[in-house]
């Protein structure tokens, strides 16, 4: 069995999911996540990628803030999941 091991100033790769239309062109300003709309989550954004610790995950909320999108979940996920890549809600 795994210990997850939990830092605030460590690489980590997260899920984020919120309502509202997100461009991928928006990738690079949100810390270069990869943005998907997956047609089971009807008018939501899934980001998903690694931020270099957790006041890049801070930054990118308040991005996501400033833009008026909803936030629905914030997910720390583990490394085989993410290599999987799909955005699960």
């Amino acid at each position: 069995m795994l210990k997850t091991r939990y830092s605030l100033d460590q690489p980590a790769i997260y899920r984020i999911r919120v309502f509202g239309t997100l461009d991928v062109r928006w990738s690079e300003r949100m810390g270069d996540m990869r943005i998907a709309h997956p047609e089971k989550l009807v008018g939501q954004t899934v980001l998903t990628g690694e931020l270099i610790d957790q006041a890049e995950l801070f930054g990118v909320l308040n991005s996501l803030y400033t833009l008026g999108l909803f936030l629905l979940n914030v997910e720390h996920v583990e490394l085989g999941a993410a290599a999987e890549g799909a955005p699960e809600p």
